[in-house]
């Protein structure tokens, strides 16, 4: 039971993870991008340090808030720079800095270092544009806070140089490529699958495939007592 809930639950996050990237690639096309593109800088800028998925999905976070491309690889470069300074991971990194910057929450910035507020952020967008601060739409509150995020994470981790090879960014890496080539092999196994899966979901068959899969364990259960029971009697 234990190994076919395993099995289900990977092949669910490939399934997931189909998702997810077509949702990038729709959230992309609508600002004419392409989230194909977008994805490999990101994936280039860290230098293969963090999973297509994990990538996808704060991606996907920057997109519905209105960030564009240059905008996510700004903050892409200063998460990576920022988890190498701080000895953070580089995906929680990742997601503080996008997820702070997309929700207007700075407090999540803070513990990396960047101390951006939104109101000054604002006024500034604001007197650039020659506008009253109080007639700015959500989203460029949003735009203006994301500049004063980059502005202030470039200024924080100019520094920081990562392109220094290390035992961290080795593993991290390989961890990266082995993750991917599980996901790569799992989509070839749901292609596989997916007429089988349709089957069991149809009518009853739900039921007769749960039913056989009890009838397998407790019947292998029995035969394990079973033979337990006969050799304690025998001794």
């Amino acid at each position: 039971v234990f190994a076919l809930q395993q099995a289900f639950a990977a092949l669910q996050k490939v399934a997931q993870f189909e998702t997810v990237i077509r949702g990038t690639r729709a959230l992309a096309a609508e600002i004419g991008q392409s989230g194909d593109q977008i994805l490999a800088s990101v994936k280039n800028i860290t230098d293969g340090q963090i999973a297509l998925e994990e990538a996808a999905q704060n991606v996907n976070i920057a997109l519905s808030a209105g960030l564009g491309r240059d905008q996510i690889e700004d903050l892409t470069e200063i998460s990576f720079k920022a988890s190498r300074a701080l000895g953070r991971n580089l995906t929680d990194a990742l997601q503080r800095v996008v997820r702070g910057t997309a929700k207007l929450e700075p407090e999540l910035l803070d513990e990396l270092g960047i101390f951006a507020r939104i109101d000054p952020a604002v006024e500034a967008y604001a007197a650039k544009l020659n506008v009253a601060a109080s007639s700015l739409t959500n989203y460029e509150k949003r735009q203006a806070f994301a500049k004063a995020v980059i502005e202030e994470g470039q200024k924080k981790f100019s520094a920081i140089a990562t392109n220094v090879e290390s035992a961290q960014a080795s593993f991290e890496k390989f961890l990266v490529q082995i993750q991917e080539l599980a996901i790569g092999f799992g989509q070839g196994v749901t292609t596989i699958l997916k007429p089988f899966v349709d089957f069991l979901g149809e009518g009853n068959n739900a039921l007769l495939a749960f039913l056989a899969i009890i009838s397998l364990v407790f019947g292998k259960a029995l035969q394990v007592i079973g033979g337990f029971a006969t050799n304690a009697l025998a001794k």
